[in-house]
Order: C-alpha cells, then sequence, then structure tokens
C-alpha cells in the first residue's frame, strides 16, 4: 500500500470516528435533555425560562433586550417578552439603563441567582447513580473535550454572524 493511499485510509478512519463521537455526543445530549429524576421530576432544566437567565449570567452583567435577543438568537421582542415574563416571576429585574433612559436593561435577583444555582445541582442520587464508577480524571478530560467543542462552535457562530452581517453591508 502506497503512502499516499495509507493517508487516505487514515483520513477516512478520522472522519468515521470523529462522526461517531458526535454522534455520541448528540445522543447522550438528547438522553439528559429528557431525564427524570427517580421521582419523575427534570433532572435538568433547559426550557426558555433556564435559557434566559444562563443568557443573563453568561453576559455577565446587565444586558439590554438587543444584548439578550444576540444571546438567545431570537428577536429583540421576543428577548423582551422572555425577560418581562421572568421579571413577574421575580427572578430578574428590568430597570433603565443609566446612559440611556429609553433602553432596558435585565439582571438577575438573588433569587434568579439561587434558581440558577439549584438548576445546576441534579438530584444527588440520581446523579451518583448515573455516575458510579466513571472516576474523577475520566470526568475531567471528557468534560476538557466537550468544552473544547463547545467553544469551536460558539466561536464559528460569531465568525459567521460576523461575516452575515458585513456580506449584508
Amino acid at each position: 500500500m502506497d503512502s499516499s493511499r495509507r493517508r487516505r485510509s487514515r483520513v477516512g478512519d478520522f472522519h468515521v470516528e470523529a462522526t461517531a463521537f458526535l454522534h455520541e455526543i448528540l445522543r447522550a445530549a438528547d438522553c439528559l435533555r429528557g431525564a427524570r429524576t427517580f421521582d419523575g421530576e427534570p433532572v435538568m432544566k433547559h426550557g426558555p425560562l433556564w435559557r434566559l437567565l444562563r443568557a443573563i449570567e453568561r453576559c455577565g452583567g446587565a444586558p439590554t433586550f438587543s444584548d439578550l435577543g444576540r444571546l438567545l438568537d431570537m428577536s429583540r421582542q421576543g428577548a423582551r417578552e422572555q425577560a418581562l415574563e421572568a421579571a413577574e416571576t421575580g427572578l430578574v429585574e428590568v430597570f433603565p439603563a443609566h446612559d440611556d433612559r429609553r433602553a432596558l436593561q435585565v439582571m438577575l435577583t438573588p433569587a434568579g441567582r439561587r434558581a440558577l444555582d439549584a438548576q445546576r445541582m441534579p438530584d444527588s442520587v440520581w446523579l451518583f447513580t448515573l455516575l458510579n464508577g466513571l472516576e474523577p480524571a475520566a470526568m475531567r478530560s471528557t468534560e476538557h473535550v466537550l468544552r473544547v467543542i463547545r467553544l469551536r462552535l460558539e466561536r464559528y457562530q460569531r465568525e459567521r454572524r460576523v461575516s452575515a452581517a458585513s456580506a449584508r453591508r
């Protein structure tokens, strides 16, 4: 077998393995999204409210409705509606921006921060049952791989948005 044929074979093998790896991540994510605790409650909360709260937290400050729309990949009006609904629950606060009174900003309340913290901690009995036998080192290395993939995907999405915006100009 010549070297170019071996090289193509290795690239093909990598492609098959990488595709199987990504599909397994998707299957695991789908299962986690639908997972229930032993008493039937969702293990992880992924609905619109939780996406909104995580986006506000990820922003690291008090985003405007436009900022939230970009973070959530939705219209400013959609982000506004979600933020106002969350404000009614007491999980976020909506207030005028200090530099432009026409713009409104959104901030997590202490109750919103507590809700996010509680949401991140699945039922411990369920968690220990699921991860029983996995070593912390294996979990850390898998977490690292998944973080690298997520960060690359997020960067790719940002670059696509920037290039799409510049193409429209």
